[in-house]
């Protein structure tokens, strides 16, 4: 028989936060209260950092301050000095700590695959069960092969206009038509298409529904809305199709998770 996994909890910049071990990677969700600065300080392993809610900045080394929102990955080598800063709402991620090896550099990579992966990365933290160690587990591998998966030469350096497309899609509520897309970035419809598969390897719609089922878990984590109000403000057509989105990428439908949420200190 296989027994469920502790959760631990421990305390990071102020906040409690929940552990678990999950194969060779440690898992902690961090809450971080707002207005929140960490002095410069390093890690011993390896770490990714998986924001799932609000915005922080952060300064790696000597290099430039950047800003960090939801759906975003930054994987950070072992005795990588860093340093962050909060505004004026929390932020909840993901720290998950690696091997030494595991990153070589800074990378930093936002997508709906991010988005999918930490979000249910995130629910089974919620749902724990004898498999959550296991799910959790392949989970952290797929945000790391998500993040193989960035080029060093992105393809939006040359195309400026292909990253302003993919931030309207992370914006709530983002254009609600790949026409609508295009006409906000002055670019013909097609083309957009062609170049935004080439790029993230999925069409615009399919990156879009990853952000809004994603949108939806945490409108339910963080709010009391009606599930109603939340299919709208999340961008669903109805309640229904809401439903029919998270129980396909969570595993169950959003009242169960709503009800485990509230059961999580």
């Amino acid at each position: 028989m296989i027994l469920a996994p502790k959760i631990q909890s421990g305390v990071s910049g102020g906040a409690q936060d929940q552990a678990l071990s999950a194969g060779p990677f440690a898992i902690r969700l961090a809450r971080l209260p707002p207005g929140l600065r960490l002095p410069p300080h390093s890690h011993e392993p390896a770490t990714l950092n998986i924001v799932l809610d609000g915005e922080y900045r952060e300064t790696i080394g000597h290099g430039t301050v950047r800003s960090h929102g939801p759906a975003t990955i930054i994987a950070k080598p072992a005795g990588a000095v860093h340093a962050n800063e909060l505004g004026a709402a929390p932020v909840e991620c993901l720290v998950v700590e690696l091997g030494t090896d595991e990153v070589a550099c800074v990378v930093i990579h936002r997508s709906a695959g991010v988005a999918r992966y930490g979000g249910r990365l995130r629910a089974e933290l919620i749902r724990v069960d004898e498999f959550t160690a296991m799910a959790a587990e392949a989970l952290v591998l797929e945000l790391l092969a998500e993040l193989h998966r960035t080029p060093a030469a992105a393809p939006e350096r040359r195309n400026p206009w292909l990253l302003r497309a993919r931030d309207l899609l992370h914006d709530e509520p983002g254009p609600a038509t790949l026409g609508s897309l295009a006409q906000r970035i002055g670019m013909h419809p097609v083309y957009i298409a062609r170049a935004f598969r080439g790029r993230y390897g999925c069409s615009v719609g399919e990156y879009a529904r990853h952000l809004r089922v994603e949108r939806a878990r945490r409108l339910l984590h963080h709010t009391r809305q009606s599930l109603s109000e939340i299919a709208l403000r999340a961008g669903y057509s109805d309640q229904s199709h809401l439903t029919r989105d998270f129980r396909r990428a969570f595993g169950l439908s959003p009242g169960a998770y709503r009800r485990l949420a509230r059961r999580v200190p």
